[in-house]
């Protein structure tokens, strides 16, 4: 196996020690002001969106609330039925015996 040069890989990586800030490290007053609008507005439009999600999530679980309620009324007749016929069966064998 070949070993690697500590010193190279560093070299490489790292680049120069002392890094210069780059233009857009100051911004002006009225660049700040926009941006804070824009991210004012940016808020406002997710919380509208969340809020719509939130009406749809909503409405989405009476729904399913109502499905669930309905199918645990369909579950209680048919177990009311298999009763009553079991009850029926068993009606029918004692009369035989």
């Amino acid at each position: 196996m070949a070993r690697r040069r500590a010193g190279k890989a560093e070299s490489r990586s790292l680049g120069p020690k002392s890094a210069t800030p780059r233009g857009g490290a100051r911004r002006s007053k009225a660049r700040a002001v926009a941006s804070d609008t824009a991210s004012e507005s940016t808020l406002t439009e997710r919380l509208a969106a969340l809020e719509r999600e939130c009406a749809t999530l909503r409405s989405e679980l009476e729904r399913e609330r109502s499905r669930r309620q309905a199918l645990e009324e369909v579950h209680a007749a048919t177990r009311d039925r298999i009763a009553w016929a079991l009850d029926s069966l068993q009606a029918i064998l004692d009369a035989r015996s």
